[in-house]
């Protein structure tokens, strides 16, 4: 059986599976809206509530005054040209809630997104008493987003027969659900290029990979407010470790720490006033369980040093040569970061990377391969080797091979990421029912 019929079968299966019921959904914020927003995920092509065309032909910028979500954003209303700022709420109500119908600074917003379908018609109006057209994001359809639902980590009910599939054949759907995830990131990605330019949507993929799982959001919003040519001015490390929320209540500093949290204060104080409304609440971290090594400030410190060498980085991606990305990310320094793990650490010596070699191959099958696969150059990568694991393998594994992967299978990248894209297709879009998911069946009918 080749690879072109597996994945015929493949899609046929997946083709009319369920999603997750919206109950079943965890928990959004804003925040989680107001960066699949501005990274294009939502669209650009809608129709308002009342039935007018609306087009976005630039996704402008974050508001870093007080005032809307975006500022500069140009749309084409039944194909009339508007600019001006936008604003996203969950609720319709939030207008209204929000008082933005009385304040001045909300005069020139040109669209207000709703996330959720309002139970009844609603109006959004300025202090001048002019309507602000609206748009539902419930009415369209986005790009796909990975699942954050988490099935329970027990054996599924396909964990036998795929223990006992042909070792060829299941490698083959492995290759197949891996290219499948790559196609789905090279769309993501392709969406954000389309949005916000190659530049800027790189820089914000690159840094969402440094959140690693639990923080990719933050990393995600940061690169958004702080895109890279800010990122590497003379304040662009006071604004992003500001903006993230780490110089609030930093903790007290040993030693070491207070020449580089002065450093930073004198520049984070002039620019915090302006900046308040965009500083990330701690909530928005998951800081617990982490290893010192990768606690988000030195991740932090990673992405302005890469920033800074935004020339030497940036053309070793576009290359796709994974020997050149990884010198170009291992020989990045930061004078505090690369012998500290926290403002209160003791100095290490030697130095710690800031990235390891894990973190470039994840960077690597993440932005890389999608940019070469939507330029229509993906190298051969299927020899590059398995990641560690973490804690979704181990779920993955769990759920579909009773806790241990199969010795007979190569410990290779593309069998982490074709599990976890067929745990991503079937297991979280169904978690709890385990009984009507259809990959059983699928397995069955390539051991025919």
């Amino acid at each position: 059986m080749t690879e072109a019929s597996i994945r015929a079968i493949y899609e046929e299966f997946l083709h009319g599976v369920p999603i997750v019921m919206e109950n079943n959904r965890p928990a959004e914020s804003e925040l989680v809206w107001q960066a699949r927003w501005f990274s294009g995920a939502c669209g650009r092509v809608f129709k308002t509530l009342d039935g007018r065309s609306v087009e976005v032909t630039s996704f402008g910028e974050w508001n870093r005054e007080a005032g809307p979500d975006f500022t500069r954003v140009h749309i084409l209303l039944d194909g009339q040209e508007c600019s001006g700022g936008l604003e996203l709420d969950m609720e319709a109500a939030g207008w209204e809630d929000h008082r933005h119908a009385t304040n001045p600074a909300y005069e020139n917003v040109v669209l207000h997104v709703l996330v959720h379908r309002p139970r009844r018609r609603a109006f959004a109006r300025t202090a001048t008493h002019r309507e602000v057209p609206q748009v539902c994001l419930a009415d369209h359809s986005p790009v796909p987003v990975e699942w954050a639902v988490t099935a329970p980590i027990r054996p599924g009910r396909c964990s036998g027969t795929l223990v006992d599939l042909n070792s060829e054949r299941l490698v083959s759907l492995l290759r197949v659900a891996a290219q499948r995830r790559l196609e789905q990131k090279a769309t993501r990605l392709s969406t954000a290029i389309d949005a916000r330019g190659l530049d800027a949507a790189t820089f914000e993929a690159l840094a969402a990979t440094l959140g690693y799982k639990n923080n990719k959001l933050p990393f995600q919003l940061l690169a958004q407010r702080i895109p890279q040519k800010l990122a590497s001015s003379s304040t662009g490390e006071a604004l992003l470790f500001g903006i993230a929320g780490f110089l609030e209540k930093p903790q007290p500093p040993g030693d070491p720490a207070r020449a580089e949290l002065r450093s930073l204060w004198q520049d984070w104080w002039k620019l915090r006033a302006a900046h308040a409304h965009l500083v990330l609440p701690r909530t928005s971290w998951q800081l617990a369980g982490l290893r010192p090594a990768n606690h988000p400030l030195r991740r932090l410190a990673a992405l302005v040093v890469i920033a800074r060498q935004w020339h030497e980085v940036f053309p070793a991606i576009q290359s796709g040569d994974f020997a050149r990305l990884s010198a170009a990310l291992t020989a990045i320094r930061h004078p505090f970061w690369s012998h500290h793990t926290s403002f209160s650490s003791k100095t290490t010596s030697p130095e710690m990377a800031l990235l390891g070699t894990d973190r470039i191959r994840e960077i690597y099958v993440n932005l890389v391969l999608p940019l070469l696969s939507i330029q229509g150059s993906t190298p051969a990568w299927h020899e590059l080797p398995a990641s560690p694991a973490n804690s979704t393998s181990r779920i993955v594994v769990a759920r579909l091979f009773r806790g241990e992967t199969p010795p007979r299978l190569p410990r290779k990248l593309f069998v982490q990421q074709g599990l976890l894209q067929i745990y991503q297709d079937f297991c979280q879009r169904e978690p709890d029912d385990c009984h009507t998911c259809r990959f059983p069946s699928l397995i069955e009918r390539l051991t025919t």
